[in-house]
């Protein structure tokens, strides 16, 4: 058996090259839906076969006792892969049709001069340091904070604070030094924007610091990195299969990082390799087995906007996939008999949840059309730096990470600095005119 799947992740790998293939140009950036690809192809495809072989070898991560338990179902987890796959195509290719309509919403929020762009960075730059300030002030300030954060993310510990729901609002900064970025790689050279970028970027270092994320922080440096290669006009073939190798050397970054702050380090960088890519398949099996949560009729996407709300408002009522999914795996909730993490759910295992194996490919096809919009909303952004970054941060974050981190809390924490950046501008947009 273990040969047999063993070959199906070999072939999901090269059939998500052959497809990436086919889905991009030689000329202009990669869609979106690439990145997507090659995330399926690196880990439900060779991640696939790495960490059911050290399931089988007794490997120490945990869940894999449910991957070893459930032999009978592995290839039903490849041809589950396959359904996901057909479902995003089915999505990427559905909406064809409104996609001019996307692209005119956009054309008119993001028509700024850039002296109207330095102007809304300045403000998203601003806005973060005060809504932050406020935030840290109940730990005692910025500094003082830091001694709590890990805590705070581990859920084991809690204070009253009447700012809670200002913590999200940190990406504010990290988006104000993209648009810096992206006015300076347009020729804007002054000052105001040298020193905005780099109060900015410091600025955005302390907040992912602050938030104890190590796949933040990398996220944040090779969104820049995408952008400069974009701009570059490599072929986009080459970006994205080049992505494969980025990707392994962001993984062993962290790895490094993970050891040197004792986050969740490891001993060697093979067990820490299948340790942070086993969830999805242990999650697949752990639901799978566990019976109890395969029909939540699709109400965990039709709840996911709530998920913009704070957290407060919606403690009691809105229960998570990724808490359910904690519960089963883990035994406890997250902050619960010491689970100090919680265990995210990827898309098919998403998919599985709302409506058994079925629901993978309906889930799938939301994804896709999500992407699509997406592509088409950044896509057709006049200033090419700031088309870059944009398309850059969709990449990394939503098209590639979101695959394993799909249920509606990271995937509304994901889209949520998008949010805020088009808010941002339809203020200061308005703020003009009033001020005429």
């Amino acid at each position: 058996m273990i040969t047999a799947t063993s070959i199906v992740g070999v072939f999901i790998f090269f059939v998500s090259l052959t497809l990436i293939v086919m889905c991009t140009q030689k000329k202009g950036y990669p869609p979106l839906i690439s990145w997507t690809l090659l995330a399926v192809g690196l880990v439900y495809g060779l991640g696939w076969v790495a960490v059911v072989h050290s399931a089988v070898s007794r490997g120490n991560f945990l869940g894999a006792e449910n991957i070893v338990f459930n032999q009978d179902y592995w290839l039903l987890y490849n041809l589950s892969v396959m359904f996901a796959v057909s479902g995003i195509f089915t999505g990427w290719n559905i909406l064809r049709p409104v996609t001019s309509f996307t692209s005119k919403i956009s054309a008119s929020i993001f028509c700024l001069s850039y002296r109207q762009l330095m102007f809304v960075a300045w403000f998203m730059l601003i806005t973060a340091f005060v809504f932050r300030y406020l935030y840290v002030s109940a730990f005692g300030g910025f500094l003082l904070y830091l001694e709590y954060s890990r805590a705070i993310r581990s859920g084991i510990f809690e204070v009253n604070n009447p700012w809670s729901f200002l913590q999200p609002f940190g990406h504010l900064a990290l988006f104000s030094s993209y648009i810096f970025w992206a006015v300076r790689r347009e020729g804007c050279k002054t000052f105001f924007n040298f020193a905005g970028f780099w109060l900015a970027f410091l600025f955005s270092v302390y907040v992912l610091y602050s938030w104890s994320g190590r796949v933040g922080f990398i996220v944040y440096l090779c969104v820049f990195l995408l952008a400069f290669i974009y701009l570059k006009r490599f072929p986009a073939r080459v970006i994205v299969i080049g992505g494969m190798v980025g990707g392994l050397a962001a993984l062993y970054l962290a790895y490094i990082i993970s050891n040197v702050f004792e986050i969740k380090g490891a001993d060697n960088f093979s067990f820490y390799v299948v340790r942070e890519i086993s969830f999805p398949f242990v999650s697949f099996f752990a639901q799978l087995e566990h019976g109890e949560y395969l029909y939540r009729g699709f109400m965990d996407l039709l709840f996911s906007p709530l998920y913009l709300l704070p957290s407060s408002w919606t403690t009691g009522f809105l229960e998570g996939v990724e808490q359910v999914n904690t519960l089963v795996i883990s035994g406890a909730k997250k902050g619960d008999y010491g689970v100090t993490g919680g265990i995210p759910v990827d898309l098919i295992t998403l998919g599985l949840m709302q409506m058994h194996i079925p629901g993978i490919f309906f889930t799938s096809v939301v994804f896709g059309v999500f992407i699509k919009l997406l592509q088409v909303f950044f896509g057709t952004v006049k200033s090419d730096s700031l088309r870059c970054i944009l398309l850059a941060y969709a990449a990394i974050k939503i098209s590639f990470i979101s695959v394993f981190y799909a249920d509606p809390s990271n995937f509304i924490a994901a889209i949520f600095p998008i949010l805020l950046l088009i808010l941002s501008v339809l203020f200061c947009k308005s703020l003009v005119l009033i001020l005429r």
